[in-house]
Order: C-alpha cells, then structure tokens, then sequence
C-alpha cells in the first residue's frame, strides 16, 4: 500500500482531464502509485503513516539506528539481543528519537536491534513540497507515456528533446530537503 501524494482532482486540474474518474485514463493510476515509489526510494525513507518493525544486525560499535519510515511518531519497542540474551529498551533512558531513527545512549555492537514503531506521513500532514513535486512527475509521466524513456520524439513540426528517464531536475530539488540524513545515495 502507498499513499496517496497527488488526487485524481489535482492532476484533472492541470492537464484539463475531461472523465470523471481516474479509471477513464489507463495508466494514470499506475503511474500515480510508482511516482510514490520513486520519490520514497530518492528520499530513501518511506512516506506511508504505518506501524513498521525493522531489525538491523549491528557487526561493529554504533549507537546509531537509522529508521526508514520518517518523521516517527512513535516506539512501541526497542528489543537488544546479544549472544541470546534479549533486553527491551525504553526512552529517555536507554535511546532518544532524532529526526533520522534513534540515538541509543550507550553503543552496541555483535548484536541484532528490533525497533517496533509508528512512522511517517497521513495524507494531511504530508509536506507540501513532497506534494507538489508527485504532482509534477505525475503529469509529466503520464504526458509522456507514449513515448516513455525517450530522450527525443519527433513530431510533424520538428523534435521534441525530453529529459531522460527518472525524476525531473524540479522534482528532485523540491525533494532534497526530505532526503533521509543518514542517505549515502
């Protein structure tokens, strides 16, 4: 499931779509669905409000455990197991939560960390700019599908030279501040 970062509303809007539903127009919906996909993997975090458990194996000394699901609202658990022996973890006293995952007060290391937890955005409270952008990629690639990863079409009055395939250079610079910190990509 993902959410829902542009409505049929708005992208009828700004192309002039005539029929009353998105399922009048194949190919928008899946498009709508993989723009989400491409700007939570550019952003490296993923966007949907939802309850997440990840487990991380931590090899080497680190108190640093980088969440994917951004802002987080919540932790339902933190569990450490080392050599076997699990013990659960609670805030303010063992970790803190920052705005890339969670800051454990002392180091780990040859250890496996599971944090349960409630992270990112409803509908509501997502950031304008994350909106904007999945608008513009989404009429852009739906604009283009015909001729998808083409990088020049030729038509009756000339060539057309269209930007190659991935996120448009406006996109990726309304996206850049949501980029996940700890992102090495």
């Amino acid at each position: 499931m993902t959410i829902e970062l542009v409505s049929f509303a708005d992208i009828k809007a700004v192309i002039d779509l005539e029929d009353a539903a998105i399922t009048d127009y194949p190919g928008l919906s899946p498009i709508r669905d993989n723009v989400v996909f491409a700007i939570e993997s550019y952003l490296s975090r993923l966007l949907l409000s939802a309850e997440y458990t990840e487990s991380f194996n931590i090899v080497s000394k680190t108190n640093i455990i980088s969440l994917k699901s951004l802002p987080i609202a919540s932790v339902s658990s933190v569990v450490i197991t080392q050599q076997g022996d699990s013990e659960s973890l609670s805030e303010d006293d063992d970790y803190i939560m920052t705005d890339y995952g969670l800051l454990l007060l002392s180091q780990t290391s040859m250890s496996v960390v599971a944090v349960t937890y409630t992270g990112g955005y409803s509908v509501s409270n997502v950031p304008n700019a994350i909106k904007r952008a999945a608008l513009l990629q989404t009429v852009y690639e739906f604009q283009t599908k015909d001729n998808i990863g083409a990088t020049s079409v030729s038509t009756e009055g000339g060539s057309v030279q269209t930007p190659e395939l991935g996120l448009l250079k406006e996109v990726r610079r309304l996206l850049d501040p949501y980029k996940h910190q700890l992102a090495w990509t």
